[in-house]
């Protein structure tokens, strides 16, 4: 008999894969219910989200849940329908505080690690691009600028704060906890607002790695892991978002579910995530391996659209083939009929290679073509 879980969050076809890969049946709920989505699971778009996501707990199937990005930021919602069945993740206490930036940065600089700054109050800051201002609800760097002379006042209403802006080089790693423990899965370096993805500002649009680090940042990303799971008593899979650079480790963002960077680790090395998610929620254990062995980098990059697109049933035909594959070149395939504005996501594509630069120059040259193919398919 298989194990079923249900997955529900803004997208959730990457920890869905994930799922199926370790043996599981699907229920799932998102914004957009993608081809391929449909294809591996049960699964439903809601346009009333996130309230409307309930619907794909409420039901005679089996087994417990988990969330993907965006809905860390509701953590009633989170604890109500953990009363629907049950939950594998962080609940509602442990959501509130790890999403608070200044309770992270607190936590960090009391166990003598490298933190940002954080500020509330706009008057104690210049404006002189040396902070950025983060929406409290943020998610993907969507809400996320530079805090400068050009940038508008915020409303009074709005949940937002200022992060000391560190130079670097942007970086995710990604931990599985359980019991105030944690450990390292692998890093991977974030691609964010790269033009060719059609992203603009801070905006994430993809990821390369698993990361060959050097131990002293290596270590230095363990111990953050190590004292964020220990003060926030997180559990299973969660990330974190930081910049890299000669001081150290500069902590931006914890991202206590299943995060977008995870895919890259598991192609590159061979873990099933979702299934040491459930073991470490449900069971208390850890994996004994600190180190997994990797194959090849991996990476992906999410496109977005830089005019309206309308998705034609010729267009999803040009992406059938990529329906079935365990590892597809080409995933987040929109069903016929979908409307894309200008901003939003398309699809995402995948590439491997031998080293980082090789990684990222056949996901530049898959993003080029498949961006052909769907101006040709329209």
């Amino acid at each position: 008999m298989s194990r079923v879980i249900t997955i529900v969050g803004s997208s959730v076809r990457a920890a869905a894969f994930s799922a199926v890969r370790a043996g599981f049946s699907i229920h799932a709920a998102d914004l957009f219910a993608d081809l391929d989505l449909r294809r591996a699971s049960a699964a439903i778009a809601v346009a009333d989200y996130p309230p409307g996501l309930e619907t794909a707990l409420v039901g005679p199937h089996q087994g417990g849940w988990i969330y993907t990005g965006g809905l860390e930021n509701y953590p009633s919602l989170v604890d109500s329908w953990a009363g629907i069945r049950p939950l594998w993740g962080n609940a509602g206490e442990a959501l509130r505080r790890v999403r608070r930036p200044n309770l992270v940065a607190a936590a960090l600089v009391d166990a003598e690690l490298n933190a940002p700054h954080v500020e509330f109050d706009s008057r104690l800051i210049s404006r002189d691009g040396r902070w950025l201002i983060k929406g409290l609800r943020s998610s993907g760097g969507a809400q996320v600028g530079v805090w400068n002379e050009h940038s508008p006042d915020p409303s009074p209403a709005a949940d937002y704060y200022f992060q000391q802006l560190v130079a670097g080089c942007p970086c995710s790693a990604v931990y599985v906890a359980a019991g105030g423990a944690a450990v390292m899965l692998g890093a991977t370096r974030q691609l964010i607002g790269e033009r060719w993805t059609g992203a603009s500002g801070l905006r994430y649009c993809g990821s390369v790695g698993p990361l060959d680090l050097p131990e002293s940042i290596e270590r230095n990303f363990a111990r953050i892991g190590a004292v964020l799971a220990e003060r926030f008593n997180l559990a299973g899979l969660f990330g974190v978002d930081a910049i890299v650079n000669q001081r150290g480790v500069w902590p931006v963002e914890v991202n206590p579910r299943y995060t977008a960077s995870i895919e890259v680790l598991e192609r590159a090395s061979g873990f099933h995530a979702i299934d040491l998610h459930v073991t470490a929620c449900k069971e208390g254990d850890l994996p004994a391996a600190r180190r997994w062995p990797r194959s090849a980098v991996g990476g992906k990059a999410i496109l977005f659209a830089d005019s309206r697109v309308h998705i034609s049933a010729a267009i999803a035909d040009l992406f059938e083939h990529e329906l079935a594959a365990v590892w597809p070149a080409v995933a987040d395939i929109p069903a016929p009929g979908t409307i894309i504005e200008p901003g939003w996501p398309i699809l995402t594509v995948f590439a491997t290679g031998g080293t980082e630069r090789e990684t990222l120059d056949r996901l530049k040259q898959r993003a080029q073509e498949v961006r052909q193919q769907i101006a040709s398919g329209s």
